[in-house]
């Protein structure tokens, strides 16, 4: 039977055993996905499209001077120099943009750099959102979207060439977004809601907010701990005793 979060119900929530799921607060966030960049799959198209680059991408982690005369190969170096940015301080440049790369594919190529470019892994807060990494942005966008910058630019009875590739691929970077960059996680909102009433230990949950569920029916799924990790702002401090963490009575196996 389904039941909701049987708010201030404590005799009903000690029924019922919980089967496991993954909490809210242990599900990864967009931010998370980039900064544990290294969980993320290796890509063999990635691999395809910036193998050929390695020493280009090389180059701007290990002498990243900025130069004019380079600035027509690298389109990031030409927008650092116009936009007169200044270095941080590991001397690296942060870059806010990635177009319409999901964190997830932000992931899986920061993982190609570090795991391909010498000296990338203990150098990770010099081209993680810097300009070597933003370099290899560019690379994959020109590799996926080269036909459609074409036809742009054939469109425009424009002359096209090679060289027009990186700078189209740079302007896309800039402007575009991921699709689901102002989509809310509407399932996970939800959840944090559910959990928020369902294990909320405060005066206003009463008794039954006191880690009351499954404590007369038995172990929850797999000897599973709901409780492991909580918000600490979901637990409010209610003064409680030992009674009521007590089984009154178990009741038989379902």
């Amino acid at each position: 039977d389904l039941v909701d979060e049987l708010w201030q119900d404590r005799t009903k929530r000690r029924e019922i055993r919980l089967g496991e799921w993954v909490h809210s607060w242990d599900t990864p966030r967009e931010e998370d996905l980039i900064q544990n960049f290294m969980s993320a799959p290796v890509s063999k198209e990635l691999d395809v499209i910036l193998r050929p680059h390695i020493a280009a991408l090389q180059r701007l982690l290990d002498s990243p001077n900025l130069n004019q005369d380079e600035a027509e190969r690298y389109p990031v170096m030409d927008f650092i120099i116009r936009s007169k940015k200044k270095p941080d301080g590991v001397g690296a440049y942060s870059i806010p943009f990635c177009g319409d790369i999901s964190s997830r594919e932000y992931a899986k190529i920061a993982r190609w750099f570090s795991d391909n470019i010498p000296g990338a892994p203990s150098q990770v807060q010099k081209w993680l959102g810097g300009m070597p990494l933003v370099h290899a942005f560019t690379l994959v966008v020109a590799h996926r979207k080269a036909g459609e910058f074409k036809k742009r630019a054939q469109a425009q009875n424009k002359e096209w060439h090679d060289s027009k590739l990186l700078r189209m691929a740079w302007a896309d970077l800039m402007i575009s977004y991921p699709t689901d960059s102002f989509v809310a996680d509407v399932d996970l909102e939800c959840l944090i809601a559910l959990e928020a009433r369902m294990f909320e230990d405060s005066k206003e949950a009463g008794a039954a907010g006191n880690q009351q569920w499954g404590l007369d029916a038995g172990q929850h799924h797999r000897r599973w701990n709901p409780y492991l990790n909580i918000p600490n702002e979901w637990v409010l401090g209610r003064e409680c005793n030992e009674s009521e963490y007590e089984v009154r009575y178990l009741l038989p196996a379902q």
